[in-house]
């Protein structure tokens, strides 16, 4: 019997690359559930090279989480054998701005999906959130976060993040549903919005503009980096093998707890990388303008790492080295009849 699988946010950057990961290694139907805020559009799905003859096994429900599933919601949703939450704002800057919409919507949003799945779909196998590297704050060089290590977010996005995992793992043990966490790092990919590092610095080499940096050499803003499809294969394998949250391993914080861990670069190599591509050469100085990461973004961290040890352990790594999956999307994303995603 073929499964179905809800995708919260399906419609945004990574959610879309997920639907498009799915629909190529499964035979499942698809149900996205999203409201279409800012980061969300249609048009990434329809954009995906396989959406003509797949999209019959996707259907779409608008719905704003902030507000409980209704049962004529559910009616349409009908019974489900996964759930992959990642409706979420994500942007540091506008939490920095008002964190009240993050906690509307990253933890009231999730409080009322978990709501919904304990009262609803007592037939579920497993549901993922989604979380971020950020719960942990920053990382000492040379230190590489693990599942098991203590949250301590430094600004209010990632502090509603680690507050809806505080919420899966308490429903996960007085309820018994069926939920697994997964953190993972900076993702990229095609179709980004705008406001993220990597179009936005593509967009700003193109147009001749200056390329800001966050930090002041030698310290420079360092991420760990992955393409969005790599994590929908990497979530593909642990609905396969994945251990869920369970009451008897509540003593265990790393038990039902993974890590999607990309390779580490700073944002000048990934800029001067960018420069390359489309240049055949590095920035200059004169093309960069250098930020202070923390007198302009307070609560803006300047390393994130996790250890992906775990899920390596699994057998799981990406399909693709970050340099040929980095350098095959900058290559795509300047292509005259892309760059429209770059507002251009």
């Amino acid at each position: 019997m073929e499964k179905k699988l809800l995708i919260t946010g399906g419609c945004g950057f990574i959610g879309h690359h997920l639907v498009e990961g799915v629909l190529k290694q499964t035979d499942w139907k698809i149900i996205i559930l999203d409201a279409l805020t800012y980061a969300g559009d249609l048009n990434r799905l329809s954009d995906i090279n396989i959406w003509e003859q797949e999209k019959h096994r996707v259907k779409f429900v608008w719905h704003d989480l902030r507000a409980p599933i209704s049962e004529t919601i559910h009616k349409i949703i009908g019974d489900l054998d996964y759930i992959w939450h990642l409706a979420a704002e994500s942007h540091v800057d506008r939490s920095l701005e008002d964190s009240i919409p993050f906690v509307e919507s990253n933890v009231v949003g999730t409080a009322n999906l978990l709501e919904y799945v304990k009262r609803r779909q007592s037939n579920l196998k497993k549901f993922n959130y989604f979380s971020t590297d950020e719960v942990f704050g920053p990382a000492p060089q040379g230190y590489f976060y693990k599942e098991e290590d203590t949250c301590n977010p430094s600004n209010p996005y990632s502090a509603t993040k680690a507050g809806a995992e505080a919420l899966c793992k308490a429903f996960a043990f007085s309820f018994g549903l069926p939920i697994m966490i997964t953190r993972t790092m900076n993702c990229f990919g095609e179709r980004q919005h705008l406001e993220k590092f990597i179009p936005k610095t593509v967009r700003a080499i193109l147009k001749g503009d200056l390329v800001s940096i966050h930090g002041i050499p030698p310290k420079i803003s360092s991420r760990c980096w992955i393409h969005a499809r790599s994590v929908g294969d990497a979530l593909l394998l642990l609905m396969e093998k994945g251990e869920v949250i369970k009451k008897e391993k509540q003593f265990d914080p790393q038990y039902g707890v993974y890590h999607i861990v990309g390779e580490e670069r700073d944002v000048l190599y990934l800029a001067n990388w960018i420069s390359e591509i489309i240049k055949g050469r590095k920035l200059n100085d004169q093309e960069i303008e250098y930020i202070d990461f923390h007198r302009t973004r307070p609560g803006h961290d300047l390393r994130y790492a996790l250890s992906g040890e775990k899920i390596a352990k699994m057998g799981w790594k990406p399909k693709l080295t970050l340099e040929e999956s980095f350098e095959k999307m900058i290559r795509w994303m300047i292509k005259p009849k892309n760059q429209r995603w770059l507002n251009l």
